[in-house]
């Protein structure tokens, strides 16, 4: 089990909430810190997942398990001086739920969502003075779909972690306007999840259809060459 780091406290308390539960409150120079931690037993662990423990006063992290009390349920953090600081949840032991962070100016810093220790789903990144600097989605705890640099106006496109060209990215895009979710601009792309309009299934439809005719007609042109090149093959042999 790898230990990635520890966080030491100068203050704490204890506060029992009932027999499974238990209620901790912290203090370092920089931070005061609110979370619960599980008083059962917890065998099941995952080898890949980030699990967060407390141990004698002291908050540890690692992959694979913990060798403490497990933090379940809800953690706050906020600046000795001023507000709060961090703000999350825990399933035993992993990161779960919205998970907003904020600079010490009181502005949001990013917000994330969790499930069971992966990051998934939305997040976004801003700067000190509230604007939105990155936002972008997560899969599996990978970054997944479009992510925007907002103040470069750069835009990549990611498959399981993995950069994507655009060629790749414009056929996951066409895959999901024929499901009636997207929609094209001149920006690139421009994700509007919503239903397509009787009119525009209509118009899908017809597109469809003048599709399939064509590939029809491309397929007899090219049996015709075929037969074209077949004849002269065999008076050549004669």
């Amino acid at each position: 089990m790898k230990l990635l780091f520890t966080l030491i406290f100068l203050f704490g308390s204890t506060q029992y909430i009932n027999k499974d539960i238990t209620r901790k409150v912290i203090s370092d120079d920089d931070y005061n810190y609110t979370f619960y931690v599980s008083n059962k037993n917890t065998s099941s662990y995952q080898d890949f997942k980030e699990y967060h423990w407390y141990k004698s006063g002291k908050i540890h992290s690692s992959f694979g398990g913990g060798d403490g009390q497990i933090l379940h349920g809800h953690y706050n953090k906020t600046y000795r001086d001023n507000g709060i600081a961090e703000q999350g949840g825990f399933y035993y032991g992993l990161k779960n739920d919205t998970w907003r962070n904020w600079y010490e100016n009181g502005k949001i810093k990013n917000i994330s969502n969790w499930q069971k220790g992966f990051l998934s789903g939305t997040y976004n990144e801003f700067t000190e003075s509230g604007v939105l600097l990155v936002s972008g989605k997560y899969k599996n705890n990978k970054k997944h779909g479009r992510w925007i640099s907002h103040n470069t106006n750069d835009t990549l496109y990611f498959k399981k972690g993995e950069k994507v060209i655009k060629e790749a990215a414009e056929e996951e895009i066409e895959d999901d306007k024929k499901k009636g979710i997207i929609v094209k601009t001149k920006d690139f792309f421009k994700d509007i999840f919503r239903k397509k309009t009787p009119e525009e299934k209509e118009k899908a439809k017809k597109e469809k259809e003048i599709r399939k005719q064509k590939k029809e007609i491309d397929k007899r042109k090219e049996l015709v060459k075929k037969k074209e090149a077949s004849k002269k093959n065999t008076r050549k042999k004669q």
